[in-house]
């Protein structure tokens, strides 16, 4: 037995519907036919994939590690599927972004630098996705993150410059014993319950897991979300912590502090078609543009980079 797309889908309606005969229904085959299936998949995976008791299904650490990955694959060939046929060549720029505020200035300088084109953009917080994208023709340009150990190599077929280099901050309730400093040591948040994205397929949040375990502790992972809103409301209402981009703009009731000692770090990196490499220049001068400009309105950035400096930008 070989896996196949069909089980990555079972997988992926068990954990959405949190229960096997929730998920048979919305599959339409048989309750005591999923189980058996379930059971062959995790049999192949060589461990478990859920627990049970008689509230329904829930990840287990490894079903957790399974399901990104599963949902990565997934939501790249449910992109292949959906798609139509694509304009001619220079007719448009497909451009895609994990969530980040730079992406609208950037594609505001785009339309800029090239006046002639029509842009369309794509986010995805599967900042892999956006890279096999990239790779495969699917989008022109994206924008996307790295972090240390975990950096991007782009193959032949695509084209890198880094766009910034930046420290990553914290995000905490505005009424939060903490929130009045504007640096804190990471291992004052070990007791806090903190917000954890699903793997991006390019480090996050393993970069954070590996710097809390230095740290000398394990973030308690309450929630398990990707919709920045939710998690600003969460983090508004007291309800939990997060990581966040320096540059983010936590709204009321949210405070963003930096690190001390800067335990975590990101690089912000423009990639692109290889037959794009002729625009590069304009690309990578749009993209720093835009960054700048963001950053120029952070007061928390602004903050740290009159205390540290700007990082610079690798040669």
């Amino acid at each position: 037995m070989q896996l196949e797309l069909r089980h990555l889908r079972t997988l992926r309606a068990i954990a959405d519907q949190g229960s096997v005969t929730r998920a048979a229904a919305a599959l339409g085959v048989s309750q005591p036919a999923l189980t058996a299936q379930l059971g062959r998949i995790e049999r192949l995976l060589g461990g478990a994939v859920f627990t049970r008791d008689h509230r329904g299904v829930a990840p287990t650490a490894f079903g957790e590690f399974v399901l990104a990955r599963a949902r990565v694959v997934l939501a790249g060939v449910d992109d292949l599927l959906a798609a139509g046929p694509y304009e001619l060549a220079g007719q448009a720029i497909r451009v895609g972004s994990f969530e980040n505020p730079v992406v609208v200035p950037l594609v505001a300088n785009l339309a800029g630098a090239l006046p002639e084109a029509r842009i369309t953009l794509q986010t995805e917080h599967f900042v892999r996705v956006l890279v096999d994208m990239v790779a495969n023709g699917r989008l022109d340009v994206a924008l996307v993150a790295d972090y240390p150990d975990h950096e991007l190599r782009p193959g032949p077929s695509m084209g890198m410059g880094v766009v910034a280099v930046e420290p990553v901050f914290v995000a905490l309730p505005a009424a939060h014993p903490l929130a009045g400093r504007t640096e804190v040591e990471l291992a004052e948040l070990a007791g806090e319950p903190w917000v954890l994205p699903p793997p991006d397929g390019m480090g996050w949040p393993e970069h954070l897991l590996e710097a809390c375990g230095r740290a000398g502790f394990t973030p308690r992972g309450r929630y398990q979300l990707v919709e920045a809103g939710v998690r600003r409301e969460l983090i508004a209402a007291g309800h939990a912590v997060s990581a966040c981009q320096a540059l983010y703009d936590p709204g009321e009731r949210v405070a963003v502090l930096s690190l001390r000692g800067n335990p975590l770090w990101m690089r912000q990196v423009l990639i692109w078609r290889s037959s794009f490499a002729a625009h590069a220049p304009a690309l990578l001068e749009s993209a720093r543009a835009a960054h700048a400009a963001v950053a120029s309105r952070s007061p928390a950035y602004t903050t740290w980079t009159t205390r540290y400096g700007r990082p610079p930008l690798p040669s």
